[in-house]
């Protein structure tokens, strides 16, 4: 149910179990030639503009943001769900994911990923390890990405720290992990 999670499963091995995926899971291209379950509920080709005043409606309205194909999951069959709970504007809701194995008797272990730490991301990375009976490459990617990451920070320690914004959205300008908060209530000093 997200596509973060889905190259993680192919990248550790996992990727010949994977039987259903979101409309948005695009890589690696296998992903592509699998069921989709989960669909967009907002309409195709909106600008950016248009899709933050869609969702920022849907939501007032307390309507889901994803579509989840009860019948793709049904004939499925799944061992293994992963979702999240992280951000409701992100993937379908762990509970419309509950409530619709339960509606279909289905008992498919739920596995949830939150990571909001890089710690946590290979935290994650190791549980999907755990999940698919893929310990040894889960450990191996993680390991692998560790390292990548010291000789990065080692290569440019001696270097002066620019200053970034990262942007989760651009219109309007939305940082990552400020809630519902826009950037024009950012105090001017950060605008």
């Amino acid at each position: 149910m997200l596509p973060s999670t889905t190259e993680i499963l192919f990248v550790i091995g996992a990727g010949v179990d994977v039987v259903g995926v979101t409309f948005e899971c695009d890589y690696p291209p296998e992903a592509c030639s699998r069921r989709i379950v989960s669909t967009s509920a907002l309409p195709s080709n909106l600008s950016a503009a248009e899709i933050d005043t869609a969702v920022s409606a849907a939501l007032a309205r307390g309507e889901d943001l994803y579509h989840l194909d009860r019948d793709a999951l049904a004939d499925l069959d799944p061992d293994v769900v992963v979702t999240q709970e992280l951000c409701a504007v992100c993937a379908v809701d762990v509970s419309v994911v509950d409530d619709a194995l339960a509606f279909l008797g289905c008992r498919a272990k739920v596995v949830t990923i939150d990571p909001h730490t890089l710690a946590e991301v290979d935290e994650s990375i190791l549980r999907l390890g755990e999940v698919t009976g893929r310990r040894a490459s889960s450990r191996a990617l993680v390991s692998s990405i560790q390292q990548r990451m010291t000789q990065v920070a080692d290569r440019v320690k001696a270097r002066p720290r620019p200053r970034v914004a990262v942007l989760e959205w651009t219109d309007p300008p939305f940082a990552p992990g400020i809630g519902s908060r826009r950037w024009s209530r950012w105090p001017a000093a950060i605008r």
